[in-house]
């Protein structure tokens, strides 16, 4: 896994806890079929050794069904932290006018979501002292209700 840019510690208040979270883009080193990812790390105030770490690979789209069939989650673009459900395969990064759903790990309403949905799914930094590693995590976005977004 190699990093291609600088990691930010933000912080936000939610239910009266303190998280701190960073997200990075990188590269996988062995893949088939797409080497981006996004890693979303959060840390509950005073808990860092149990963080949750959220691996979001393009390479696990071959491993969903989506609703339509065509479409497919393309992952960042290099320190963008913005996934989306397009079903061209292209992006309005790429200079496409595309209207495609999306998910930006920059802001912190997508962090929140993030949080209640583990919270509620297995993590407890106040108990654990270990860390909570998710490696397939674009599988559970269809579970979480995140913010409708389109577009950039």
């Amino acid at each position: 896994m190699k990093s291609i840019n600088k990691i930010r510690i933000r912080k936000i208040n939610h239910l009266k806890d303190t998280y701190l979270w960073k997200r990075t883009h990188y590269h996988l080193d062995d893949y088939k079929f797409a080497k981006c990812a996004e890693l979303v790390i959060i840390y509950l105030e005073n808990f860092k050794n149990s963080p949750i770490k959220l691996h979001f690979r393009e390479e696990d789209n071959e491993l969903l069904k989506s609703g339509n069939g065509k479409g497919k989650w393309m992952v960042g673009y290099p320190d963008s932290g913005i996934i989306w459900f397009s079903n061209t395969e292209k992006t309005a990064i790429q200079g496409e006018n595309v209207d495609c759903e999306q998910i930006n790990f920059n802001k912190p309403k997508v962090i929140v979501k993030l949080i209640d949905y583990y919270r509620s799914n297995g993590w407890n930094p106040e108990t654990s002292n270990q860390i909570f590693i998710v490696n397939d995590a674009l599988r559970t976005l269809e579970f979480i209700d995140f913010p409708k977004e389109k577009g950039i």
